[in-house]
Formats: C-alpha cells, sequence, structure tokens
C-alpha cells in the first residue's frame, strides 16, 4: 500500500470514519421498471474486474502495521457488498441526506474490500440512487471520478464486461512479511534524502507569499473547531456552473477562486450568525498532481492552504482576495511538488494519526477552518444503459479539529455540492448551503450578474 493510502487507512478510529460516499440518483423511466438489488447481484460481478480494488481487501504483517498490503480477496462474495433501503415516497432531498448521515457513520468491515453499495428506494418521480460507501484508503476524488465515468456512459453507449477473476490464490503470507522487511529497510536507507527533500521544500516555502498563503498551524479556532463526537450530518445542494463561470470572467479569477470566494461569503454569514467576529478564514483543498490521470485507485493529491476572505464585507473584493490566495497556494503547492507529500505519509503512517487523535481538540492553533474540494466532472448526464444518473454528489471526510468539509463536483452544467460534518460544528448543514446560495447571489448582483433565477431554493 502506498503512504498516502495506509495514512487514510490509519486514520480511522471509531469517531473517525474514513470512508467518502458518492451518490449516483437514477431515473429508471425509461425502462420501464425500477433497479432490484437481485440485479445488481447478478450483473455487478460482470463489471468489476474493471477495478482492481474492489475484490482486494487489506492484509497486515505483524510489526509492519504502518504498511498494510492489498491483496486479492479469496473469498469475496458480491452479496456481502450489497443492501438496499426505503424511504417514504416521495422522498425528497432530505431524506437522501439523511440516509447519507446514517451510512456515513457506518464503517467498513476490514476483513473485506473496503467498498459497499446500498440501493435507495422510494424517491420523488420514481428515481432511485445508489450509495456508495468506498474507503479513502482506495481512491481519493479523481479515482473515485473516473471509477464512475468508467462504469457509465453517454445515451446509448455498452459497457464492455470485465468479470471479476474467480481464480484467486491464498496470500503469501510468508512472502509478505519479506517484502516487509525488504521495505523497511528500503525506508531506513530513504531518510538522508528525504531531509534533502524537507530542505528543498522550506526553501519553496520561504520564497511563497506569505500575506496570500497561510502558515500551517497559525489559524485561530472558530466554532468551525468545535470539540466533537463520532455523529456525521449530511447535506446536499448545488448551484449553477454557469453562474460561478461568470463570476470567474467578471473578476479575472478562476472558476476554482471563484467558488471559494462564495464559500467565503457563506462562512462570514454563518460566523455572524452564531456571534463571531468574521475574521479570514482558512481552507484547506486537493491539489490533485494530474487531472487528466484515468486512474481509478489510490492517493495522488497533495493538500493546499488558501485564505477564504470572510473578513470582508465587499463581496467583490471577498471573491477577488479569496482568488489570489487560492491561485497563490495551487502555485506553492505545485512549485513543492507532489513527493514530498507521499514520502512523509510513507514514513509517518501511524505516527500522523496518533498525534492527530491526541492534539486535536487541544492545539490553540489549527491548521485550517473548513476542508473543500472542488472537480470538473461530465458536461453531459451519464448513463447505465437505459438508465440515466441525473444527479452525482460527493461526500468526503469530517476529520477533527476541522468537522466541516464541502465537495463540489461539476455535473451537467451544474455544481453540487455534498457538506458532511459533524453537529458540534455545524448544526445545519443545509442552512450553510443556502448561505452559499445566498452568497452566489450576493457577489452576482454587486457584479451586475442576473443569477437568482438559476439557483434553487
Amino acid at each position: 500500500m502506498s503512504g498516502p493510502d495506509a495514512l487514510m487507512l490509519n486514520m480511522e478510529t471509531p469517531s473517525t470514519p474514513m470512508h467518502t460516499l458518492k451518490i449516483a440518483v437514477l431515473d429508471p423511466s425509461r425502462r420501464g421498471m425500477s433497479i432490484t438489488l437481485a440485479e445488481l447481484l447478478d450483473t455487478l460481478p460482470h463489471y468489476l474486474g474493471m477495478f482492481p480494488r474492489a475484490t482486494q481487501r487489506v492484509a497486515q504483517v505483524p510489526g509492519h502495521a504502518a504498511r498494510p498490503y492489498w491483496v486479492t480477496d479469496e473469498s469475496f462474495d458480491i452479496a456481502h457488498h450489497l443492501d438496499e433501503v426505503w424511504v417514504k415516497a416521495p422522498g425528497g432531498r432530505a431524506q437522501l441526506d439523511a440516509i447519507a448521515s446514517d451510512l456515513a457513520v457506518r464503517q467498513l468491515d476490514r476483513s473485506r474490500p473496503l467498498w459497499a453499495l446500498t440501493l435507495v428506494n422510494g424517491l420523488a418521480e420514481g428515481r432511485q440512487a445508489v450509495i456508495v460507501r468506498i474507503h479513502h484508503a482506495v481512491a481519493d476524488g479523481l479515482a473515485a471520478l473516473n471509477t464512475f465515468m468508467a462504469s457509465t456512459g453517454l445515451h446509448g453507449d455498452v459497457l464492455a464486461a470485465s468479470p471479476v477473476n474467480t481464480d484467486a490464490a491464498q496470500v503469501d503470507m510468508r512472502g509478505l512479511t519479506l517484502a516487509a522487511h525488504d521495505d523497511s529497510g528500503r525506508l531506513l536507507r530513504g531518510v538522508p534524502a528525504l531531509v534533502g527533500d524537507f530542505a528543498r521544500a522550506a526553501g519553496i516555502k520561504r520564497r511563497a507569499d506569505r500575506h496570500a498563503v497561510p502558515r500551517p498551524l497559525t489559524v485561530r479556532r472558530t466554532s468551525f473547531n468545535t470539540r466533537s463526537g463520532a455523529a456525521r450530518h449530511c447535506a446536499s445542494g448545488d448551484i449553477p456552473l454557469a453562474a460561478v463561470q461568470r463570476i470567474a470572467v467578471a473578476t479575472g479569477t478562476t472558476v476554482n477562486g471563484a467558488l471559494h470566494g462564495v464559500i467565503a461569503g457563506a462562512m462570514r454569514a454563518e460566523l455572524l450568525a452564531r456571534g463571531e467576529a468574521p475574521g479570514a478564514s482558512v481552507t484547506v483543498f486537493g491539489v490533485c498532481r494530474d487531472l487528466s490521470s484515468t486512474r481509478t485507485e489510490g492517493n495522488d493529491i497533495a493538500t493546499a492552504l488558501a485564505y477564504l476572505r470572510s473578513d470582508l464585507a465587499d463581496p467583490i473584493a471577498r471573491v477577488q482576495e479569496t482568488a489570489v490566495s487560492c491561485a497563490a497556494a495551487v502555485k506553492y503547492r505545485r512549485d513543492a511538488g507532489f513527493d514530498l507529500t507521499a514520502k512523509v505519509a510513507t514514513y509517518t503512517g501511524r505516527l500522523g494519526p496518533i498525534f492527530r487523535s491526541l492534539a486535536a481538540h487541544r492545539m490553540p492553533r489549527v491548521m485550517n477552518n473548513i476542508t473543500t474540494a472542488n472537480m470538473p466532472g461530465p458536461r453531459q448526464t451519464r448513463w447505465i444503459g437505459d438508465v440515466e444518473v441525473v444527479d452525482w454528489i460527493s461526500f468526503a471526510l469530517a476529520i477533527a479539529p476541522a468537522d466541516v468539509n464541502l465537495t463540489a463536483y461539476s455535473y451537467a452544467g451544474r455544481l453540487t455540492m455534498g457538506l458532511i460534518s459533524t453537529p458540534e460544528s455545524m448544526p445545519n448543514p443545509a442552512r450553510f448551503l443556502a448561505r452559499v446560495r445566498d452568497s452566489l447571489i450576493e457577489v452576482s448582483e454587486a457584479l451586475g450578474l442576473d443569477v437568482e433565477a438559476g439557483v434553487r431554493r
């Protein structure tokens, strides 16, 4: 297992689930009948061969728990990974979010491949949904998106079958033990090079714009960083992609910068509503090494810190200054490279999670107030045979001390948003998403743009 993948596995505790949720809302009306669990049980094994991690489990070598191995699950049974639920018809977004909230804390069985699929029945207009729980050790946001793209197509496309290999060999624990010993020796020999990489990164950091890029562990705590427990709340929503693109053009920024400027407005409104002074907030978001990659597994991202200028009352200045910080953060991340992040994760696969669990609620300063993600998705709706995927939503991780995580994916002309949080840090995530929509309208009106008609309330 790579260092970043192992870190994601080792971060998990009983109160910190490390699986993400990917939701596809389906319209089966053209086929004249609903999808059944029996169909999924029969059909999925014919395609899971496209995704090796779908039939691989975690194997650990005694004394080397920091770096587990992926091995073929010799007793793989698709029935262990599928279930279904019903909502009282006609179920809407709130009912789907409630199911997501429940699944967000239902941790995956480590003795089996780290994913599960729940079929949701009873949604309005005869729609259904599939909610896939997938451990972050298996896939980051880009890998999950590529998996979605590979398992769907445009209207009329036919997917080529790729059956599961049923001839799995027994796991060779002796071979894994020898490999683990060799890996430990390689890591020890690599320490001098790691020290050199740190020195190079420190030089790049010194040259970065100190006013635009936050320094680690210098962020003041807000109520977004409240001590929290194991419960999770999920809320989903969407805003028009074109509206964010128009803001980006009007302010001379990028879509990522404009979106984060809009989120900064929501942060400001939320902090004011809580009676807190809206200082500049800080977000952490992932930067992909290669957005053109078609990989369907693994973690190959590095984090960037940026200011959300929630301290600015002027909505246009708020977007512009936030966008400046986002751009500087991405530049710094790319200048520093991605290899050091992977190496550090490899060496701190166990120590990092231990330090986080001990210090998360004790440190006077934190890394960030909110975690965000913004991924470009397909411009047209995707299809599975004659079933249209009318919506695609992602929920990431809520990890203390920053327990609020907002993930945005562009999908068929809209930015779908999945907000996951602890109830202590964000008591009403749906209201926060409403603040994001209000902020979008506020910025658009300040720029003289017409957007309100395209925003769903």
